[in-house]
């Protein structure tokens, strides 16, 4: 079979992490097929085989040159187009197979006005009913994609894993220190302003340490008037600026807990890294959360309920087995189950849209 994969996202976190492992092991454990990687601006990660090529285009995702201008020409001489994302241009007539990772700003609408929730729904409706199959994240975002679009489609599920340099990196040197570490972005979904709160409750209760923000203060500052003004308010909180992936994994290893006190969430990744690197997790009780982490050593508090946070912080008990966590998380969320899946998924469609 000759397989296009779409790439342009590699190098990228969430999505590029998910798109980068599963390249990785099919192109070096699956060499009875044959890969075309449309790449953006020369972005060429894997060395070219026998069993692989690329398509180098400088067409953004999410562009109208993407919808129009494509170049499909290649990709109709294979057998099928992979698509990390909901984005998918115009004018392929091979079948396509696409991943929609969540479908957040349906569930919760008020992330964004009514031009943004349209658009969004298009690409995503579109990609639905494109594809010959989708896959997803968690069953819960299986779920809430059969909700909003329908059942017509398969839709099957590969859990997120992890990248190489969180597996690989050496946490024996890494002594602890005394923070917590958040890891997201600033939108309202990801409950930044209750991590504060709780964070300035335990502090009065007693809580040592500091809360420290991955990312640059000027965003934080910058995008919402009352997430701003309650950071300035608040003491021992910091910002690290810019990191790189190394400095990241130093930071989550280092951590007494890294904390997600997300509203909603596809997968979760950050706190499967953190446990991988000797760091327990503080998450909410979201129920995909419980479905991801419920066999793992993390701590559940009450989603929206900075008490109950507050309360999870000044308990928070490092220790677990790491070993043990790693081996399961090994087993149950990695690259190899996710790219054997996918490969079986669509050699099998493919198959039968054929004959």
């Amino acid at each position: 079979m000759r397989l296009v994969i779409d790439c342009r996202f590699s190098g990228k976190s969430g999505i590029g992490t998910y798109l980068d492992g599963i390249v990785e092991e099919l192109v070096n454990h699956h060499p009875e097929h044959q890969y075309l990687l449309v790449c953006y601006n020369n972005h060429k990660k894997w060395p070219t085989k026998e069993n692989l090529d690329y398509l180098v285009t400088d067409i953004k995702p999410f562009s109208l040159k993407e919808l129009f201008r494509f170049p499909v020409t290649e990709i109709n001489k294979c057998d099928a187009y992979f698509s990390p994302y909901i984005n998918i241009p115009f004018g392929i007539h091979v079948p396509i197979y696409s991943t929609i990772h969540d479908v957040i700003f349906l569930d919760m609408p008020k992330l964004t006005n009514s031009f943004g929730r349209t658009i969004r729904f298009y690409f995503l409706k579109r990609a639905y009913h494109m594809s010959q199959a989708v896959f997803t994240v968690s069953n819960f975002s299986k779920e809430r994609i059969q909700h909003h679009l329908g059942k017509e489609r398969k839709i099957t599920i590969v859990y997120n894993g992890l990248s190489e340099g969180i597996r690989h990196f050496d946490t024996n040197n890494i002594n602890k220190g005394n923070y917590f570490l958040f890891v997201g972005n600033i939108k309202k979904h990801k409950g930044l302003h209750i991590l504060l709160c709780a964070f300035a409750k335990a502090k009065q209760k007693g809580l040592k340490g500091k809360l420290v923000l991955v990312g640059q203060a000027e965003k934080f500052r910058t995008s919402d008037a009352e997430l701003s003004e309650a950071i300035q308010n608040i003491e021992d909180v910091e910002f690290t600026g810019y990191v790189k992936n190394e400095q990241l994994c130093h930071l989550m290893a280092g951590a007494k807990a890294l904390v997600l006190p997300s509203l909603y969430e596809g997968f979760g990744i950050p706190p499967m890294e953190a446990l991988y690197l000797g760091t327990k997790p503080i998450v909410s009780d979201l129920p995909v959360l419980k479905e991801i982490y419920g066999k793992l050593p993390v701590n559940f508090f009450k989603t929206g309920n900075s008490d109950d946070l507050a309360y999870q912080m000044l308990k928070v008990d490092p220790s677990y087995n790491i070993a043990c966590t790693r081996a399961y998380i090994d087993e149950h969320y990695n690259f190899k189950i996710m790219a054997q899946k996918i490969l079986k998924e669509i050699t099998e469609t493919t198959c039968d849209e054929t004959n």
